[in-house]
């Protein structure tokens, strides 16, 4: 591959670090239903590998969820320059369907209803994160 098209991250491997899943009790009405995604960028100096872990909570009036994906990324060439706006844009849309599909797999063995959460911007993500 042409070393001008190479990409500055390359996927290597997910971990879930925590996934709750907690059925609600009727009567625990929320006026709104809850849909949170965290992000928090980082580097193992040991491993030399960045890293992304991404956090969902989603709060209905039938379930609580709360899941938290490590994604593991080589960097181009082991150059950490600017490499957490890539991790945060690109990575978090590399991982966010895999925790997509986790939530509604998990979901559709308790129901005949699946959730499915909504899809992200994950170019804002870098806007709120630089806030």
């Amino acid at each position: 591959m042409n070393e001008e098209y190479k990409p500055v991250i390359s996927f290597q491997a997910y971990r879930i670090e925590k996934f709750n899943y907690s059925k609600r009790e009727s009567g625990e009405e929320d006026e709104d239903n809850k849909f949170q995604v965290g992000v928090q960028p980082g580097f193992d100096e040991e491993k030399k590998q960045a890293i992304i872990t991404v956090n969902v909570k989603f709060i209905n009036n039938d379930v609580d969820i709360d899941i938290v994906v490590n994604g593991y990324f080589e960097l181009q060439d082991g150059k950490t320059d600017n490499f957490t706006k890539y991790l945060v844009i690109n990575g978090t849309a590399i991982l966010f369907p895999y925790i997509r599909s986790m939530i509604s797999m998990l979901t559709s063995l308790d129901n005949e209803n699946a959730i499915l959460i909504p899809t992200i911007n994950t170019n804002s993500l870098w806007h709120e994160n630089q806030d």
